[in-house]
């Protein structure tokens, strides 16, 4: 075995040790905080204690570290704990594997569905955004919240838009931006986003309902050419 390997191999085994250490003192910590009847369920430690013990192992160290907070919001769910740790230990996550997306993606839910904190979610997800330039999913998910809980379509439209950019984007993004564009009154740009869309797609469902939209929306245009803009269409719903 060559020096390299061996030092691999060491690495790897001290890393163990620490997270058995440390995941043995947390059970002590937990088992002494229930004896209490205290409903801090869990105890998390700090990010910066985490990237210090990982000796490089970050994103092992972050696995860890959510299915020990995934254990702690089934807690929430079930009445025995609140969510008092939920900033600081999505925070550590996303100290040590910042391209974690699932954690954006589910704190940003938890936040505004169970929490109220719509400002907070949207903060969580920008984070997640400026870490992951060109992931579809978190962009969408702006799109989404700004669509259902706002109603703001043209913003939700820009974000959609933005995630069909996304390398790992899917015809979902450009189908939400179509519609969100043709609730915020952008007739000729959603027009266009569905003939794209009719173009690009190999999905037959997804085809007829572009050629759909495109039939109605050239209706709607044609009669507002005649009528002017005082004729308002029908809007469909997604």
């Amino acid at each position: 075995m060559d020096r390299r390997r061996a030092m691999s191999h060491f690495r790897a085994a001290v890393v163990a040790v620490l997270l058995l250490v440390t995941v043995t003192s947390l059970r002590g910590l937990d088992e002494s905080r229930a004896a209490t009847g205290r409903n801090d369920k869990l105890y998390f430690p700090s990010g910066e204690f985490l990237v210090e013990s990982s000796l490089g192992f970050r994103e092992a160290m972050a696995d860890w570290l959510w299915f020990r907070f995934i254990q702690y919001y089934g807690g929430y769910k079930k009445g025995e704990n609140d969510l008092r740790y939920l900033d600081s230990v999505i925070a550590s996550v996303n100290q040590l594997d910042p391209r974690f997306i699932e954690a954006y993606y589910l704190a940003s839910f938890i936040y505004w569905s169970d929490l109220g904190q719509v400002e907070k979610s949207y903060d969580i997800l920008r984070r997640g955004i400026l870490a992951n330039p060109d992931n579809a999913r978190l962009h969408f998910q702006v799109g989404f919240m700004h669509y259902v809980l706002d109603h703001d379509y043209h913003r939700a439209a820009l974000w959609f838009e933005l995630a069909g950019k996304c390398p790992d984007a899917t015809e979902k993004e450009q189908r939400f931006a179509a519609f969100a564009r043709y609730r915020a009154g952008d007739d000729r740009v959603s027009l266009a986003l569905w003939k794209e869309l009719l173009e690009s797609s190999v999905n037959p469902d997804m085809q007829e309902l572009a050629a759909t939209m495109i039939e109605k929306l050239e209706r709607k245009l044609a009669l507002r050419k005649l009528y002017g803009d005082t004729f308002i269409g029908p809007i469909p719903e997604i």
